[in-house]
């Protein structure tokens, strides 16, 4: 009889029910429900269906290859702006969508993150309106999206599926905002907690949800709740951006940056200086005088990125920062997510660094995390830009060298 008991106690304590929910390696998906589709001529109205047609699909296979790959986790992106803007029955039709876009990603045994990701396509719910003011009839709003949005999530009855409530909020720049952040995560989380009691909450600081937003959170009134606390880490941006498009003269320069190196003193000054200009030189629509201002400002941002190393040593010290916030309050580092991290490589029309850099600080940024027991999500599995982890622009593979960076197996 003694044996017997011993037996059903260890397996019940070995369950599923029982085990922690995965959340060790995961991929952002952000194409299934965001950027919802927009009534022509109406930029500030939602279509009825905003997620629905091509634009919001993904192959079966592609996502059978992350699971294949190694990947635990799904970090899934959700458009707040419909969900804040429609009512009625077309409300709850994208209730049912998201509930239904959990389960598709639960059958192919990955746990689900479902990250409110704001964007600025309606400027209604540009995410800095959202978080404007604590008592303002927008955030009332969100806090009500939240509250809805969690019942939602708590009623599939998975420990396997979080809610994120909030995605680098755009926030906490100067004093008065660092503390007002503190006031609205805290309410986020009450609203969060009161239709799901047990469920997985992610919190994150203010700063844009980086490290250093992070460290000004105060953790202690979440110290009973079950939470992970995110970070994102896009760090040196120039070198993680490098290719990237932007609007405005002040990073104008970026686009014309590619093969800039990593470890950052592994390539001589001249080949970086001259990819760079050749880059500029090779683009019919910049004018002289456009040609020989961005030269000067590219020449500028290689200077600083070469002037301090960045390395693995560098990325551990960034860490450590983290580290010591999350020691402070006596949190463990299982508790710590790097909810977002990745890099611009060169594939199809993308221009960026060379794939052993590429790789290189990839395989760095998620080897720090796993050293200090962070779990992680690289960004992203598809997407314009540069970033995404399938092998081409719309090809149902995913690329080897990440795969190998990430510690993970080849799928094809």
């Amino acid at each position: 009889m003694k044996a017997l008991l011993l037996a059903l106690i260890l397996l019940t304590a070995a369950s599923p029910a029982s085990a922690e929910p995965p959340f060790r390696r995961g991929i952002g998906v952000h194409s299934l429900l965001n950027w919802g589709s927009l009534v022509p001529g109406r930029p500030d109205r939602y279509t009825a269906r905003p997620f629905s047609g091509s634009d919001y699909e993904l192959p079966e296979g592609l996502l059978a290859r992350v699971a294949e790959a190694g990947f635990d986790f799904v970090r899934l992106t959700l458009d707040p702006g419909p969900f804040l803007q429609l009512t009625g029955a077309d409300r709850d039709v994208l209730d049912a969508r998201l509930a239904a876009t959990v389960r598709r990603l639960l059958a192919l045994r990955l746990a689900v993150v479902v990250d409110l990701h704001g964007n600025t396509q309606v400027p209604a719910y540009d995410p800095q309106a959202v978080v404007a003011s604590g008592d303002g009839p927008l955030f009332q709003s969100y806090l009500a999206l939240v509250r809805r949005t969690a019942r939602v999530l708590a009623g599939l009855k998975r420990a396997d599926v979080a809610f994120e409530l909030m995605n680098e909020p755009p926030y906490g720049y100067d004093d008065a905002t660092r503390k007002r952040w503190q006031s609205q995560i805290e309410a986020l989380h009450a609203a969060a907690r009161a239709e799901a009691p047990e469920m997985t909450l992610v919190l994150t600081g203010s700063h844009g949800g980086d490290r250093d937003g992070l460290a000004d959170l105060d953790p202690r009134p979440f110290k009973d709740s079950r939470v992970l606390y995110s970070f994102h880490y896009y760090e040196p941006h120039d070198f993680t951006h490098q290719g990237v498009k932007e609007e405005g003269a002040e990073g104008r320069y970026r686009q014309y940056l590619s093969g800039l190196p990593y470890p950052s003193d592994s390539l001589p000054r001249a080949l970086v200086d001259a990819t760079v200009r050749d880059n500029i030189a090779a683009d019919p629509d910049l004018t002289p005088a456009a040609r020989t201002a961005i030269r000067r400002q590219a020449d500028a941002r290689i200077t600083a990125y070469l002037a301090t190393p960045r390395n693995r040593a560098a990325i551990a010290r960034d860490f450590d920062t983290v580290s010591a916030w999350a020691k402070r309050y006596a949190i463990p580092g299982d508790r710590i997510f790097l909810g977002e991290f990745g890099a611009t490589r060169s594939y199809d029309d993308h221009r960026a660094g060379d794939p052993i850099a590429y790789e290189n600080w990839i395989r760095d940024v998620r080897q720090e995390a796993e050293a200090r027991q962070f779990g992680w999500a690289i960004w992203a599995l598809t997407g314009t830009g540069g970033m995404a982890l399938n092998d081409t622009d719309g090809g149902s593979g995913l690329d080897p060298g990440s795969l190998l960076a990430l510690g993970l197996k080849r799928t094809n």
